[in-house]
């Protein structure tokens, strides 16, 4: 009796244990998920030398092992350098570190795993901690819609206007029409206006691609209408030359945002700040197994089970006949 009991909890510890392991293995096969949209945003410090690198990438394959992105829009690539172990960008190519501007020091699998960035600011890398990249989608952090306003439209000097024609003309309503260099397009609805970001700077423009236009902000922001102050229009002074002239109260309000989202907006407390931090709130991002893994999964466990059944019967028939100790071990194993 007590032969028998003993026997069946060696069993039962050979069923727990292989359990244990299949379990075990499924775990190993669990898969790495990360963003497929990323946010590469800063301050105003680092979009005034690089605002051109930030913005919205989405993932385009993969490289060094880890997922490779690319600047919707844009000519930008981030991705992960082996030789170096840390994420840098490039204009050119992946696996091309010439030229790089911006530094994340950290080894991750994921690029939102740690933000660590730095940016070249002339002669070193400065280590910047509003210089972030995040899991976000353009749609849920800018305005699809946006209206330019000024008060100052209507404001005239003796028989001089604050606004010439062009610049009053650019005022209005804007849509979305697609992204260039990791932002929004937009055109002004029925009109040749379009306002895009170009070299580090937001323009309205009778086409797409001009360097000349008639509203301007000489930094930038990735969403337009996080942008509070600066904004300039074109007007000619007393030599009749075009030159910039800023308008305190242009404005550019959100008309309409997929799913209602209205991002946070972090400020700095030293003035002016054209163009406040986007604090977006984290995806959560659920852990899953691949249908591969699985699979894997239940066919080891099926296959341990049936190793360690038919083990399991060698040792409790080896064991019935008075067998110990090594000999126990020799019988079960069949080893002569």
């Amino acid at each position: 009796m007590v032969q028998n009991i003993m026997n069946k909890n060696i069993f039962s510890s050979w069923i727990v244990v292989s359990s244990l392991l299949a379990c075990l293995n499924l775990s190993i096969c669990e898969e790495k998920h990360c963003c497929s949209s990323l946010l590469l945003e800063s301050d105003e410090g680092v979009h005034t030398q690089h605002g051109d690198r930030l913005g919205f990438y989405a993932q385009l394959g993969y490289y060094g092992a880890r997922p490779a992105y690319r600047q919707q829009g844009g000519h930008f690539f981030l991705f992960y350098l082996e030789d170096e172990q840390h994420w840098i960008d490039s204009r050119y190519f992946y696996g091309a570190s010439l030229f790089s501007k911006l530094v994340n020091e950290m080894d991750g699998y994921c690029l939102d795993d740690h933000n660590n960035w730095s940016f070249y600011n002339g002669s070193v890398l400065t280590y910047s901690e509003m210089l972030t990249s995040k899991c976000s989608k353009i749609e849920n952090v800018c305005c699809q819609e946006i209206k330019l306003s000024s008060s100052n439209s209507e404001v005239k000097t003796g028989n001089h206007s604050f606004y010439g024609e062009e610049s009053k003309d650019s005022l209005g309503d804007y849509k979305a029409i697609g992204m260039n260099n990791g932002r929004y397009i937009y055109q002004k609805k029925n009109h040749d206006r379009f306002l895009e970001y170009g070299d580090r700077y937001w323009l309205v423009s009778s086409g797409v691609g001009r360097t000349s236009g008639h509203i301007h902000h000489p930094r930038g922001s990735v969403c337009p209408e996080h942008i509070e102050k600066e904004w300039q229009i074109s007007d000619k002074n007393e030599d009749g030359q075009w030159v910039w002239k800023e308008d305190p109260e242009l404005k550019i309000t959100c008309v309409k945002q997929m799913n209602d989202m209205k991002p946070k907006h972090v400020s700095q407390k030293t003035s002016p700040v054209a163009q406040p931090y986007t604090q977006i709130d984290p995806v959560e991002q659920a852990s899953s197994f691949s249908a591969g893994a699985v699979v894997f999964g239940c066919i080891s466990m099926l296959l341990l089970s049936m190793m360690i059944a038919f083990f399991a019967r060698r040792f409790y028939r080896a064991w019935g006949r008075g067998s110990h100790g090594k000999q126990l071990l020799f019988e079960t194993m069949d080893i002569e």
